[in-house]
Parts: C-alpha cells; sequence; structure tokens
C-alpha cells in the first residue's frame, strides 16, 4: 500500500490531491487491512479465553479474511486500472448540461408534479398479488420420492 501510494505521490505530485479516485481506493485498502486485522486479533483473544468459541472464531475470521483480501486485491488492481479520467470527463459534461436530455419525462418532485411513491392505506391490496411462490415439498411426499 505505501509503494503505490508513494508511486502516486511521484507521478501526480501536488495533483495528487485531486485522484480522489485513487485515494479513496488507498483509504479502502487501509480500512480493509485493518478489519482483517481485528478480526484476527478477535479471534486470538477468544481462543485464549474460550478454545471452542476460539475455533468458531478463527473460522469465521478466516471466511472474513479470504473475502477481504479478495477485495484488497480488487483495489489494488483498480488503483492504476479504472475509468477515473473518463468519469471525470463525464461528470464535467453533466454538470455542463450536455445530458439534460436524459432528463426529459423523469417526474420531479420540486415541482409538484406528482408523487414518487405511492400512498398507503390501511387494509388489503387492491392490486394483484405479483409475488412468486417457492415450491415446497412436504416431508410426506419427500419420504415418497
Amino acid at each position: 500500500m505505501a509503494r503505490n501510494t508513494f508511486y502516486g505521490m511521484a507521478r501526480w505530485q501536488a495533483s495528487l490531491e485531486k485522484k480522489q479516485g485513487f485515494l479513496g481506493r488507498i483509504v479502502d485498502i487501509g480500512a480493509e487491512l485493518f478489519a482483517i486485522s481485528a478480526a484476527c486479533v478477535r479471534a486470538e483473544a477468544q481462543r485464549t479465553a474460550d478454545p471452542v468459541e476460539g475455533e468458531q472464531a478463527y473460522e469465521l475470521a478466516e471466511a472474513f479474511c479470504q473475502q477481504a483480501t479478495l477485495r484488497v486485491e480488487a483495489l489494488f488492481d483498480a488503483l492504476w486500472s479504472n475509468t477515473d479520467s473518463i468519469d471525470v470527463r463525464l461528470a464535467n459534461d453533466v454538470l455542463e448540461g450536455r445530458y439534460t436530455w436524459l432528463e426529459q419525462g423523469i417526474l420531479d418532485q420540486s415541482e409538484g408534479t406528482g408523487p414518487w411513491i405511492a400512498s398507503w392505506e390501511p387494509g388489503p391490496s387492491t392490486e394483484a398479488n405479483l409475488a412468486r411462490r417457492f415450491l415446497t415439498v412436504s416431508p410426506s411426499s419427500e419420504a415418497k420420492l
């Protein structure tokens, strides 16, 4: 993490403060590494206090650490391979009003053109229930299979 941070400092110098995507990823990497450390320390403390719970805590910490490691690796890759420059250009174009055509047909709550969320009234719904039902197998029919 330090090597990548210093490389970014050397590459962009004073402009590094404008590289918010890069800096955000560095912060996220640090947060993940802290969480990994905290999970391991907690698991060890639990193992010392109660070996049975400690074993389970180790299992949970191991799973968390594997997941966090994948996130950290993805964040490291994204430090140097990302769409940040395109995103900045696009954001500037949006702010300059280049894509206002995309807003056509959107209800603006501030204009009083209608509610964004339907009103709620107590009692049964007046609309058809479109929820999908899960197929279940009863224990008696399962025994016949």
